[in-house]
């Protein structure tokens, strides 16, 4: 549907694993000010009806920048999706990466 209504990703666009996510060890040291002591990555699903994820959805600057057209017919689809499937819900995997670095003196 993001590519029927102009807003979808380049073909050549790869979505990080979890687990795998980039981390910025190299920038954080590459100041000088800082060394990095530990990196973690989080990852965790989360379950959402249509309504749940299409709210979520209204957060993201990309959805907020999307003409009015745009985002009626994108959020049309996702509840004519999930109302067809059985428990009506989306599943979607979130991750994060935690620094913890040491200031230099």
């Amino acid at each position: 549907m993001y590519d029927e209504i102009g807003e979808g990703l380049p073909e050549d666009f790869v979505q990080p694993r979890p687990g795998s996510l980039p981390d910025q060890r190299a920038g954080i040291e590459a100041s000088g000010r800082f060394e990095v002591v530990a990196i973690s990555q989080y990852d965790w699903e989360r379950v959402y009806t249509a309504e749940e994820y299409i709210e979520l959805l209204t957060t993201f600057s990309g959805h907020i920048a999307m003409a009015d057209w745009q985002r009626d017919r994108l959020f049309t689809f996702i509840r004519e999706r999930l109302a067809a499937r059985p428990d009506g819900t989306l599943r979607r995997h979130w991750g994060g990466v935690l620094h913890v670095a040491r200031r230099l003196s």
